[in-house]
């Protein structure tokens, strides 16, 4: 009799317990379920804009990964560092074209050229009749091939430099690539560099956006009658290959709002914009949305209205016409992620139209220990749980040990957000009490339940010892 009121103890304090792990559910205000796809100790979450707006703490320390008993999975965080980027510039061989260079008489065709490689395959020379190419004369526009089979990445941008001269420049390129130098396809229709004064301000773009374009050699073709650019200079940028360490780059465009009267400053326009949620910003765009328009602008940010405007970057904006196509400054990347909802763009001189912002952000990602067989769900959103630190770096140290230095953990499907104690799960507790009664009371009665399960057991020990 007994032992059937301890296991009916036991069996209590089981249901208590429960019990208490659902009241800890209720700190959270939502909920998002997490499929496993596979097996594997560790898994990634890679974070929806969603858990952004629901998360309550500055920090998302109120996000935590729990199965399904309601106990928190050991979790880590692995925020984006935009400083962890590997890029690359690097500078390629540039060969002046001759006249007539294409059997064709366009960009795409082959070249009628006498090439000499090196041994490992590169351009050394071209041989080809470059003295009727000098007969041009000074000023007239050039044709450029380049040499880009050292690179095993794909190109993300082309960067041409030139010696400065008190003329402007607006040139504009025909971009095409080929890797044997006889079948040639179109890169970029056309693609402007250009360096410009105008007021006081000076224009100046370098960079030509190639969006990751693969090839051993591309073909520059000056399609504008101005002046040659003096000993042109090429440079290819590249970034590593995505891996599942790093989730991929994605813009918001956020339209402003009226600026406070009391705000604007004495001279120029200013304008504000706010972002869905605390977004880990690396980089902006800023488009004037007018034609043939130019302004030097500041930008800052800041989380709330009580928080000081913390000066991002300055520089001159604009957008020009050049044979119906808009030419707009390059993106600005931040010197360091800005995790601000509040924006503001100040312009020195007043424009015709409100700049539409445009930031880049990139999801950042928590990594938990857990069982490809377990059901478990994110949480967030909680004015008084905070996720413990966990030494998850030790374990996933461990797994690449056994698995390779280059494995990573898999990532996880995100559901869609379910409520649990919704914005009740926000609001700060009364001061009515000033302990946590609930915690002490599960405190206790796992003691009491450790002690009277012992207790059990001994009688059991005792009754096997009598019995033989």
């Amino acid at each position: 009799m007994k032992r059937v009121g301890m296991a009916a103890f036991s069996i209590s304090v089981l249901l208590f317990t429960a019990s208490a792990q659902s009241d800890e559910l209720k700190r959270y205000a939502w909920s998002w379920p997490l499929t496993l796809n596979g097996d594997s100790a560790a898994w990634q979450v890679e974070l929806p804009i969603d858990v952004y707006q629901s998360a309550a703490d500055p920090q998302l320390r109120d996000l935590v990964v729990i199965d399904s008993q309601g106990n928190a999975a050991p979790t880590a965080w692995r925020a984006t560092d935009s400083a962890t980027v590997v890029s690359a510039r690097t500078e390629l061989p540039a060969f002046t074209l001759p006249e007539n260079a294409s059997t064709s008489g366009t960009t795409d065709g082959p070249l009628n050229l006498r090439i000499e490689r090196d041994t490992d395959g590169r351009v050394s020379s071209i041989g080809a009749n470059l003295g009727e190419a000098n007969k041009k004369g000074a000023s007239a526009p050039e044709d450029y091939l380049v040499d880009a089979s050292r690179l095993d990445a794909p190109i993300d941008s082309l960067r041409l430099d030139w010696d400065a001269t008190a003329e402007p420049v607006n040139a504009q390129f025909a971009i095409s690539a080929s890797d044997d130098l006889q079948s040639w396809r179109g890169v970029l229709a056309s693609a402007n560099v250009l360096s410009l004064a105008h007021d006081g301000n000076r224009l100046d773009r370098h960079e030509v956006r190639m969006a990751g374009t693969h090839a051993k050699y591309l073909r520059l073709r000056r399609v504008d009658p101005g002046t040659a650019l003096s000993n042109l200079r090429v440079s290819a940028i590249t970034s590593a290959q995505r891996s599942p360490t790093r989730a991929a780059r994605e813009w918001l465009a956020v339209g402003s709002k009226e600026s406070p009267t009391d705000a604007k400053p004495a001279s120029g326009a200013e304008y504000r914009y706010s972002l869905p949620a605390a977004l880990p910003v690396e980089a902006i765009r800023l488009d004037l949305g007018s034609d043939n328009s130019v302004a030097r602008v500041s930008v800052a940010s800041r989380r709330s209205d009580n928080d000081a405007w913390i000066p991002r970057v300055d520089f001159t904006a604009f957008r020009l016409q050049q044979g119906g196509e808009a030419i707009v400054n390059d993106e600005i990347t931040l010197s360091s992620s800005a995790r601000d909802t509040q924006w503001r763009v100040q312009s020195a001189t007043p424009l015709n139209h409100a700049p539409t912002l445009s930031v880049a952000w990139r999801h950042d990602r928590l990594v938990f220990l857990g069982e490809g067989q377990q059901h478990y769900r994110l949480v967030a959103g909680s004015a008084t749980a905070r996720r413990a630190d966990y030494p998850v770096d030790v374990a996933l140290a461990q797994l690449r040990g056994k698995l390779g230095a280059d494995w990573q953990p898999p990532l996880a499907v995100v559901g869609g957000r379910e409520p649990l104690a919704g914005e009740a799960a926000l609001q700060l507790p009364s001061p009515g009490s000033k302990y946590d009664w609930k915690t002490f009371l599960l405190w206790g009665v796992l003691i009491v339940a450790a002690g009277g399960i012992g207790y059990l057991a001994l009688s059991l020990l005792k009754g096997q010892k009598s019995s033989s």
